[in-house]
């Protein structure tokens, strides 16, 4: 229910829309590009960008902060692909207003995940969590979307440190060699692929086992290393599911407006069952090693 409660308020909520600062963003490209004595292939790239911007403020919706799709598994239907809300839009107009309402967005949605994740792994049929009362259930939730913060935090840092120095040496070396500058950063681009893999089970960890966000990054390094072929595996279908079903979904919701709402239901079972999958994934492997060290 809750995967299909927050595509609802996407749909029929007022969308908080930055088109405002996107036009603005937008109209100083444009200007850039007709000043005097600019390339032409600059122009054009200008141009493009401008365009870019503007297509990407007239669809976005700063509600979508709500939904964790991909850091704690919250299924969402239109996370990506907006209907048009029956409500008028509520215009921010600031950097300062976006970014506030941003935030607060996505510390709710983080709550609202952790909740979703945490009511999944009671019903886990291998190794599944006891029942607790609801007040010591509402403080390891807090507890554990705290942690989940911290994750967060830990692994902006862990990017700023690689890649704020990989930034300038890659600047560097485009100037020098424009085609070693592109190969090195598609290689700063792969190394983010691994390191999120590598990271695929941290949250998991969190929400299951009570882990700090520190154990929950070291446990999450050592089970992909030890089923590295497994996880790489079951985290390839489960994507190609889940991405396979959304697009079958999202055009489906397409042809008529009665069938946004039977799309919506369909992708949130599907996408509770992925998510309930990555967390008997997560159970079984950690069962397996704890049996190997014990015999």
């Amino acid at each position: 229910m809750i995967p299909v409660a927050l595509d609802l308020l996407l749909w029929l909520a007022p969308q908080f829309s930055v088109v405002t600062l996107t036009g603005e963003a937008a109209r100083w490209y444009r200007d850039l590009g007709a000043v005097e004595g600019m390339p032409a292939d600059a122009v054009q790239l200008t141009q493009q960008v401008a365009a870019s911007i503007e297509q990407f403020g007239s669809s976005f919706n700063l509600l979508s902060a709500l939904v964790s799709t991909t850091l704690l598994h919250v299924p969402s239907l239109l996370v990506n692909n907006s209907q048009a809300s029956p409500l008028s839009p509520i215009e921010l107009t600031t950097p300062a207003e976006a970014f506030v309402f941003w935030l607060m967005f996505s510390l709710l949605g983080l709550l609202i995940g952790v909740v979703y994740l945490d009511l999944l792994a009671r019903r886990l049929p291998i190794g599944g969590m006891a029942a607790v009362r609801s007040g010591v259930l509402a403080g390891r939730a807090i507890a554990q979307w705290l942690q989940v913060i911290a994750f967060v935090l830990l692994v902006l840092l862990l990017l700023l440190a690689i890649y704020l120095p990989l930034s300038i040496v890659i600047s560097i070396l485009t100037l020098i060699n424009p085609a070693l500058g592109s190969l090195l950063g598609l290689g700063s681009g792969a190394l983010a692929i691994v390191i999120f893999f590598y990271l695929y089970f941290a949250t998991a960890g969190i929400v299951m086992d009570n882990l700090s966000a520190p154990g929950a990054i070291k446990r999450s390094f050592l089970l992909v290393r030890t089923h590295f072929f497994a996880t790489l595996g079951f985290a390839s279908l489960s994507t190609l599911i889940g991405l396979g079903m959304s697009l079958l979904l999202v055009r489906l919701a397409s042809y008529a407006l009665w069938m946004v709402t039977p799309a919506i239901l369909l992708n949130a079972y599907i996408g509770t069952g992925l998510a309930m999958a990555l967390l008997i994934f997560y159970r079984t492997r950690l069962l397996s090693d704890e049996a190997r060290l014990v015999q």
